[in-house]
């Protein structure tokens, strides 16, 4: 049996409201779904416990939670200001050491697909293809309404449907490769690259696809881009790149942080300038 590892990161900090409530959506959905759930907490302040030890969930057996502490966090960045939550390097942490034949690098506030679903997904995944899935927003009170009496994610296309996926697209394209690519100026490979917006919500791939373009950039160490460029970075290793409405990924809605002080720059690498050692898998965590 195909064995599915997701990698979610996150510090407890409540950034966006209700942090504890969204997760904790997220993680029910997420533990039924997956073989194994890989949390990397980073950063979190010290007299606070890893976010996965306020929600109220009974069952964590397949959870598997990495902390890194503000003192490691200092260490491991040499003290180089990134984000306060570090979304590429805590991927990475958490693809470096999952065990998965496929990873999926997934958000804190989604609510994922059934696991059959996700099974009919990779039936027709080809070698080194990544798949990115457009979410749908749902609000949390929403949610709250729906579920007074238990959360049951097989229910959510029931109550909330599907959008299509036009209202998230980018490109004119749905699958990709770097031949089609490279027929358009490189001032259009972002947003072909992309192919939806917000692709970074769900991307799922084989473990050798991820190993092979080293995981997230992280140079990236900011907000923004950086899940088109490991989109960029598949495509540029000679793979695929497919986005697709089904099956549905739910997004919980939340208010944002847009600190320009804090952005990426939108220029992506065609060879990616990790080390051999990304993801920090020569410290033990």
């Amino acid at each position: 049996m195909t064995k599915i590892s997701a990698v979610v990161c996150g510090r407890n900090d409540n950034y966006g409201g209700h942090l504890v409530e969204r997760a904790t959506y997220c993680f029910k959905s997420l533990l039924e779904t997956f073989d194994e759930v890989i949390y990397v907490d980073w950063n979190t302040q010290e007299n606070k416990e890893p976010l996965t030890s306020c929600l109220n969930i009974v069952d964590k057996s397949k959870l598997n939670v990495i902390v890194v502490t503000p003192e490691k966090v200092h260490e491991l960045t040499n003290g180089v200001k990134t984000q306060p939550m570090c979304e590429v390097l805590t991927r990475n942490i958490g693809i470096r050491r999952a065990t998965g034949d496929y990873i999926v690098s997934t958000n804190i506030d989604v609510i994922t697909p059934e696991r059959y679903l996700v099974d009919k997904l990779l039936e027709k995944i080809r070698p080194h293809e990544m798949i990115t899935l457009a979410k749908q927003d749902v609000e949390l009170s929403d949610l709250d309404k729906h579920f007074k009496n238990g959360f049951d994610p097989k229910v959510m296309p029931i109550l909330f449907g599907l959008w299509p996926i036009q209202k998230r697209l980018m490109s004119p394209y749905l699958t990709i490769n770097k031949d089609l690519l490279e027929k358009f100026p490189e001032n259009s490979h972002h947003t072909l690259a992309s192919i939806i917006c917000a692709c970074g919500d769900f991307q799922i791939a084989h473990r050798d696809t991820w190993w092979g373009i080293r995981g997230f950039e992280e140079t990236m160490n900011k907000r923004s881009y950086a899940d088109t460029a490991v989109q960029y970075k598949v495509l540029m290793n000679n793979g695929i790149v497919s986005a697709s409405n089904f099956p549905p990924l739910y997004h919980i809605e939340h208010e944002r942080d847009n600190n320009p002080n804090l952005q990426n720059s939108i220029e992506m690498n065609k060879k990616t300038k990790n080390l051999e050692t990304w993801g920090f898998s020569h410290v033990e965590l």
